[in-house]
């Protein structure tokens, strides 16, 4: 999951750049408006919002230059001054944020508000079928550019005061509607940026330049709490029992943190390699702050005594989870993942090399598996018998 600018190509082969612009209605906190102004693009036409649950669409409508309104049909070539539209935002109960349902919603107590992409904001495209690049700004005018549509979705998030980090050149904003988290900043802020400076060392030709993580307060009572990774944003829910914060949650919460930011950082490995990387490394990220988390290995140890498809291995749960869409493996990617990457990782200490080293070196087949190239530096270094031991134990 990462932040992407529409690439350079693509907004030099087009010449106009729109602009959404998210406002309150004037009835209350319960919709908002968005409004884009289309009167320099001549022909064009509206594509439908990529969408998550359902395929609601936002009704559209063309506002000429007289005031005049008309609905706008999707996909139909159209001449207007403005277009707008209206969401409604679903109220956030005592339970928290569900983000995982990424659900247009406002918070009536604390005064935050969210939109997601999905299902709310569509594309607009020339009469030539060529899509027009687009910032999206919130009512407090922070923009975020439209993602490609193969990327994670654009989140929208506005009334919480952010807290900036900034990392050997990148800019990560923080941001939390959980009381509690504000008042121990001074705690858990030096932990993130430590993190947050390892594992952007791991990748120094990473083009990404900021990020921003959101914790969203959600009980535990309520059973389900969650995260997403969005193509500028990375949401956390912030487990609350009984409405109060734990200490013993932070290591989670940080490590959640990593783990998104990871993914924002690596764009190129497959999906296994993905996940399982990014669980790793969130975990060793943690090894010099004071929040430790549980070793992958004691962890995966654990959970093979009761997983039904423990044996399987990564290679195999990958082709089963990308070309079945059988999920029931997924979790292999979380945990026997980071047992791989961890056990190779002191193989190759051992040798007096690491897995940071070598991970820009790291190539994929096709299918997802370890290229032979890869397979065969890293066999020079640990030798034959290690890496069998490891393919036989997780490959």
């Amino acid at each position: 999951m990462s932040l992407l600018l529409l690439s350079t190509a693509l907004i030099a082969s087009t010449d106009s750049t729109l602009k959404y612009q998210i406002e309150p209605t004037s009835t209350g906190h319960d919709a908002v408006t968005v409004s884009v102004e289309t009167n320099s693009l001549g022909t064009f036409h509206a594509l439908p919002a990529r969408t998550l649950a359902n395929d609601t669409q936002p009704t559209l409508f063309c506002v000429t230059a007289n005031g005049s309104q008309t609905a706008i049909e999707y996909q139909t070539p159209i001449q207007c001054d403005h277009v707008t539209w209206q969401l409604p935002l679903a109220a956030i109960g005592k339970d928290g944020f569900d983000i995982a349902k990424q659900i247009d919603s406002y918070e009536p107590i604390k005064g935050w508000s969210f939109v997601s992409e999905f299902n709310s904001l569509p594309r607009f495209a020339t009469h030539n079928d060529e899509l027009i690049p687009a910032q999206v700004c919130s009512p407090d005018n922070q923009c975020g550019w439209m993602p490609d549509a193969d990327r994670p979705p654009l989140f929208v998030v506005w009334g919480l005061k952010p807290v900036e980090l900034n990392i050997n050149g990148k800019t990560i904003k923080v941001t939390t509607d959980t009381e509690q988290i504000l008042q121990t900043m001074d705690d858990w802020k030096p932990a993130l940026e430590s993190q947050l400076n390892y594992l952007i060392s791991l990748f120094p030709d990473s083009s990404v330049n900021q990020w921003d993580i959101a914790f969203f307060s959600r009980d535990k009572q309520a059973g389900s709490v969650s995260g997403a990774a969005g193509s500028n944003k990375i949401l956390i829910n912030a487990i609350l029992d009984n409405g109060q914060f734990e200490d013993d949650e932070m290591p989670m919460l940080l490590k959640i943190a990593a783990h998104e930011s990871m993914h924002l950082l690596d764009t190129s490995s497959p999906l296994w390699a993905s996940e399982s990387l990014a669980e790793y490394y969130a975990i060793k990220s943690l090894d010099k702050t004071q929040y430790k988390f549980t070793d992958p290995k004691a962890q995966w140890d654990g959970f093979a005594q009761s997983f039904p498809f423990a044996s399987t291995g990564l290679f195999e749960a990958s082709n089963l989870v990308s070309t079945e869409q059988q999920y029931q493996y997924y979790p292999l990617f979380y945990v026997k993942g980071p047992a791989f990457w961890q056990a190779l990782d002191q193989s190759l200490m051992d040798k007096g090399e690491s897995l940071d080293s070598r991970l820009p070196t790291l190539t994929y087949n096709k299918d997802g598996s370890l290229s032979e190239a890869s397979i065969g530096e890293l066999t020079k270094i640990i030798g034959k018998k290690k890496w069998d031991e490891l393919t036989k134990l997780y490959l």
